[in-house]
């Protein structure tokens, strides 16, 4: 054995060798932030449209009625404008749920309040998911929309909006997907949301998700006669 092998490695070549683990670990980090990044939106945009198909095909399989309930800005402890927004699929059973009124102990859209007053009653329905959009790694995507994109085909002239039928203080809305396949929507109160006249833009509403950087859209629209979901992307 060398003398040098024998006496191991000097604080400088330890110094050396713990940089360049640095410079690695540095670069890697970068690298897995630039990919959540991009992956986030992606994943938060397949996350929504997997709601919707669910929400309409558990409708017509159960024969209930399934809400999609928005709130484009509430943080996980529920403050309003204070986070990037959040979505909840609830199905209905007993089809009150948009009661303003109802027996005592069960839960209404009036009375629903994330992220703990959101569990029907037992017999009533259940909480089918949830999602709060500040739970996506690096916080990378939230309800919004950047005027880039516009509809064609039928749905030429839909506003593109983080959602066309939320309104309140928090702001929110809902879908309700129905036992035929169609949708209505709602608002903050609860109240039907009814455009004026019969053509498809009239009776569509739309959703948008956009990544915190402002370089990822999706945009959703929905046609309340069929419960149809369109979708555009921007990257």
């Amino acid at each position: 054995m060398s003398r040098r092998a024998a006496r191991g490695l000097t604080m400088l070549e330890v110094s050396i060798v713990l940089a360049i683990l640095a410079v690695l670990a540095a670069l890697a980090y970068a690298g897995y932030a630039q990919l959540s990044a991009r992956t986030g939106p992606q994943n938060a945009a397949a996350d929504l449209s997997g709601a919707f198909a669910e929400a309409r095909a558990r409708a017509v399989d159960r024969q209930s009625d399934v809400w999609l309930i928005i709130y484009p800005d509430i943080n996980p402890d529920g403050d309003a404008g204070a986070g990037h927004g959040a979505w909840f699929l609830l199905e209905d059973q007993s089809r009150g749920f948009g009661d303003a009124a109802g027996p005592a102990g069960q839960l209404r859209f009036n009375t629903f309040e994330p992220p703990l007053s959101i569990h029907p009653a037992e017999g009533q329905g259940r909480l089918m998911d949830s999602m709060y959009l500040d739970r996506y790694t690096q916080r990378s995507v939230r309800f919004g929309a950047s005027g880039r994109l516009e509809w064609d085909g039928v749905f030429t002239g839909l506003p593109v909006s983080d959602c066309s039928f939320c309104s309140g203080a928090p702001r929110r809305g809902a879908i309700v997907f129905r036992s035929d396949g169609s949708a209505r929507f709602v608002d903050g109160a609860g109240q039907p949301v009814i455009s004026a006249g019969n053509g498809a833009v009239n009776r569509a509403a739309s959703l948008a998700l956009l990544s915190t950087d402002e370089q990822r859209e999706y945009v959703f629209a929905i046609s309340a006669p069929v419960g149809f979901v369109d979708t555009r992307t921007h990257r």
